[in-house]
């Protein structure tokens, strides 16, 4: 199957799994209004442990010791595998609410994440999560979110062939879920790179 078939594959079960989308839609809403909610309910102490970790992250960064290659390692394998668990859900039929669970993960944590350094850093934390996360971690919940949909109704037609006997073309659809894990897990290494090499020049100009 050819990437630009694949692409037009892709819009066409937009169409068509439309339900699925706005579902997992609806999850990444409510994820980030609580990620965003949750820095106002924390104690002062963990406030303050938060904001110390930040600094600590911020001040190794800018050291002189700092390694920028040291990082790639670590930052592909926590992206790569987070995308390659939601992969092999989609491939079993109790997959279904650790799909949803990670998606929501990883929303809330994204809102978490730009509320914190807002709340605590105020116009250098815009500015910070401007260039920090629009490019970087918005793309990465945009890959996920991909892959959610697909790990999704997979799940969902393997259970139904399981239960009512629905036949569907399993080589087929195990042919495209995995061309499409393989586009995302190379876009999402991409990604990892842009966060090992750029973010670090983005803290020292800021910071």
């Amino acid at each position: 199957m050819k990437v630009n078939k694949l692409f037009k594959v892709m819009l066409n079960d937009i169409k068509r799994e439309k339900s699925t989308y706005i579902s997992l839609i609806v999850v990444v809403i409510i994820s980030l209004f609580f990620g965003t909610l949750f820095i106002t309910i924390l104690k002062e102490a963990d406030k303050k442990l938060i904001v110390s970790e930040i600094t600590n992250f911020f001040d190794t960064v800018n050291s002189k010791n700092y390694v920028l290659s040291s990082n790639l390692l670590p930052n592909l394998v926590n992206n790569d595998v987070f995308l390659l668990i939601i992969f092999l859900l989609g491939l079993s039929i109790v997959g279904l609410p650790f799909i949803v669970c990670m998606l929501f993960y990883k929303g809330f944590t994204l809102a978490f994440t730009v509320t914190t350094l807002i709340y605590n850093f105020k116009f250098e934390g815009i500015l910070f999560s401007f260039l920090y996360i629009f490019p970087h971690l918005i793309l990465n919940l945009i890959l996920y979110f991909i892959m959610c949909v697909y790990a999704f109704n997979l799940s969902i037609k393997i259970f139904k062939n399981i239960l009512n006997k629905e036949d569907f073309k399993i080589k087929d659809q195990l042919k495209k879920y995995i061309l499409v894990f393989i586009i995302l897990i190379l876009t999402l290494s991409i990604s990892s790179l842009y966060e090992t090499y750029i973010i670090p020049y983005i803290i020292k100009l800021i910071y």
